[in-house]
Parts: C-alpha cells; sequence; structure tokens
C-alpha cells in the first residue's frame, strides 16, 4: 500500500450501528440506503472504466484473452462475469476466463486461507495468461496478497492490468488501470459481498458489456450475437430478427434455422436476400459488425 490505512470496508458505518435491533423495516431500507452508495461509486470511476472498456475491446479484436482473477466474493463475481460472457455474446470457451484462489470448488465451499497466497495467485494466473492478454484483479480490500500476487506475475508476463478495488490506498503497482469504487463501510461490518461486491459486479458488466458491443456484438442494444441454446433465447433470437429485418415471426424463426441458429447472420441474409454462406462471408468482411454490413452495398 502506498500508505498505512485503514480500510474502508473494514470500518464501522456510522448509518447502520442500530441494524442488529431494527425491526424488519427498518432493516430493508437502511440496507437498501447503502445499496445506493454502491452505484454512485460506480458512477465515479466511471472514467476508469472507460479505459478498461477500450482495452478489453482491444484485448478481444486482437485474439487474446479477458482474464479476472480474485479470491472470495470479487473472485466469484470474476467467474460469473467470464460464464455469461458465452451465452450473451456468443464468446468462445478461453476468451474470457474467471480464476478463483483456491481453485473451482471455492466457488461453492469457501476457502478464505487462499486469498494469502501470491506465489499460488501468480502460478494460477501464468497458467492461463500469455503475453497481451488483459488480466484483471480483483479485490474490495485492494490488498489481496493472491490477486496482487497475480497482477506481479501478469504484468512480468507482458500482459494489460487493472486492478478493481474498494480501497484508494489500495497497491496499485502492478495495475495500468485502476478502477476505484469508493463504497465504503458496509452495512454489516466488513462484509463485502454487500456493496463492495454490488459495485464490483456493476463495474464488471460495464467493461465486458462495453468491450463486446465495441467488438460488434451489440447492434443498438440488441445482443445480435446471442447463443440460442434453450427455449428462452431461441425466442429471443427470432425477436431481435423479427425487430432487426421487419421479418414476421414465421419467417424470423425460418431464417433462424437456416442460418446455423446465427441472428446475426439470419438478419444479414433477410436484409441482403442472400445465402447463409454469403451473408456470413459479409459479416466476415465488415469484422462481424452488424451495422457495417447492413449499411454496405
Amino acid at each position: 500500500m502506498k500508505k498505512k490505512a485503514l480500510i474502508p470496508t473494514e470500518t464501522v458505518n456510522p448509518r447502520t450501528r442500530r441494524l442488529g435491533s431494527a425491526t424488519a423495516a427498518q432493516m430493508a431500507r437502511m440496507i437498501n440506503a447503502e445499496d445506493f452508495v454502491a452505484a454512485r461509486a460506480v458512477k465515479k470511476a466511471a472514467p476508469a472504466i472507460s479505459r478498461a472498456i477500450e482495452l478489453a475491446a482491444k484485448t478481444y479484436l486482437a485474439g487474446h484473452k479477458i482474464i479476472f482473477i480474485g479470491a472470495g466474493t470479487s473472485g466469484r463475481l470474476g467467474i460469473l462475469e467470464a460464464v455469461e460472457c458465452s451465452p450473451t455474446f456468443g464468446v468462445k470457451p478461453g476468451e474470457i476466463i474467471g480464476i478463483l484462489a483456491g481453485g473451482n470448488s471455492a466457488m461453492f465451499h469457501s476457502k478464505e486461507g487462499a486469498e494469502d497466497d501470491a506465489v499460488q495467485g501468480a502460478k494460477d494466473v501464468l497458467a492461463k495468461a500469455s503475453a497481451a492478454d488483459f488480466v484483471i484483479g480483483l479485490t474490495a480490500s485492494g490488498i489481496t496478497p493472491y490477486v496482487l500476487g497475480a497482477l506481479k506475475a501478469a504484468q512480468k508476463a507482458r500482459c494489460c492490468t487493472a486492478l478493481v478495488a474498494c480501497n484508494g490506498q489500495a497497491d496499485t503497482t502492478h495495475a495500468d488501470i485502476f478502477i476505484f469504487l469508493p463504497t465504503g463501510p458496509e452495512a454489516l461490518n466488513g462484509s463485502t459481498r454487500m456493496k463492495a461486491g454490488t459495485a464490483t459486479k456493476m463495474a464488471l458488466n460495464a467493461i465486458t458489456t462495453g468491450a463486446m458491443a465495441r467488438a460488434g456484438k451489440v447492434y443498438g442494444n440488441l445482443m445480435v450475437d446471442v447463443r440460442p441454446t434453450n427455449k428462452k433465447l431461441v425466442r429471443r433470437a427470432i425477436r431481435l430478427i423479427c425487430t432487426v429485418s421487419g421479418a414476421d415471426e414465421k419467417t424470423a424463426e425460418k431464417l433462424l434455422k437456416t442460418s446455423g441458429q446465427n441472428a446475426k447472420t439470419a438478419i444479414v441474409m433477410h436484409a441482403k436476400q442472400c445465402t447463409r454462406a454469403q451473408a456470413e462471408k459479409l459479416l466476415k468482411k465488415h469484422g462481424g459488425f452488424l451495422q457495417e454490413t447492413l449499411r454496405a452495398k
């Protein structure tokens, strides 16, 4: 750390001192009032988040990986973010990765001691990362050895790095970008699964969604690269084909099937009155960006 200081998330919140003796209604209002602090913290971090969006998009478009690494709640949120990118944006396995201190089993069973192992953090990240990948460390306290060890190793391996933390005095020595989320003390002292976790999740949502939009996987606010792997997602794909192309539902359903279950390809097939192969070629020519493909003559 730059200087010794009490970690903000470990201080006592004066606004919730009566939490334990409050009525259920008072508890609900008290906790919800603190949740608004998380949203304001993310707003303050917008400039740093925007830099992370640009770097994540650049990394992805260059064929390199985006890697989230953390411990406890922060690490679990990284896993969740990575997993959700596959059905939402059609991301292939291994392109966006989450690494959790203690291994995958720590997703369901707490392994608190794992966060103290900087050497293991370095080993875990180097097992997945290569030069020019983007490694994002997640730690509410900003001083978790496992995460700091991973960032140090990643930077040495010539990866781009970022640190997401709720402590302004976090150790940013090995972070190219510092996303500071000033959430302050938790409603329940030290329980960073609350505001700190909420703010971290919001920041990660912005980074991945923004990056994938910059990478051509969003049209307007539609997830045109959605993978229709269940009935709900098939219905969503059909709806967005109708919305963008103006086709009726029956036509959209047929287009989705003939396109190989690819909504973006189906939209181009309808707009350009072409075959699946021709639509795929057009999309490839324009880097997968639907808007540019539809505009092209």
